[in-house]
């Protein structure tokens, strides 16, 4: 008998804890954080430089043009190498990734057929800094090689 009042106590205690842990989940996801604004077009336009040399403008109305980005992949399945294109950008939000744009472009120099395609990823808005002017706003590409993510950096726009 002793042995199961023993177990029903720590059955009890282990579903009251359950119980709080889920209420406790629940009032921080409801409560505990501001859903950051959506993104906007004004948040990616402008000139973004990576941590290695590579640029990419995207400019008003859906335009871009990606110069010497290296280690990125073509998803057409290219071998990484530096690429130089122009295409368009579109506003979006990958499941389970940061928001960002989607860039779809062709490199210079191959058939007009041939077209990449990437997601372009941001981290911030560049809204709650201490500038507001979008220039801590950093932004990586999701199909770069393991190992050769180039880091960019929104030039400051104000």
């Amino acid at each position: 008998m002793r042995d199961y009042n023993l177990a029903r106590a720590v059955t009890i205690a282990l579903s009251v804890l359950f119980g709080l842990l889920l209420l406790l989940a629940l009032a921080f996801g409801l409560l505990g954080g501001k859903s950051s604004p959506p993104l906007t077009e004004a948040d990616v336009t402008g000139t973004w430089h990576g941590d290695r040399g590579a640029r990419l403008e995207v400019l008003a109305g859906g335009r871009a043009r990606l110069s010497d980005a290296s280690g990125w992949e073509c998803s057409r399945g290219e071998k990484p190498g530096v690429f130089t294109g122009e295409g368009s950008w579109t506003l979006g939000h990958p499941p389970d990734e940061n928001p960002g744009i989607l860039l779809k472009f062709s490199p210079d120099g191959t058939p007009a057929i041939q077209e990449c395609t990437d997601w372009f990823l941001l981290s911030g808005t560049g809204k709650g800094g201490t500038t507001g002017d979008g220039g801590d706003v950093r932004a990586t590409f999701l199909g770069y090689k393991r190992g050769a993510a180039e880091l960019f950096r929104r030039a400051p726009t104000g």
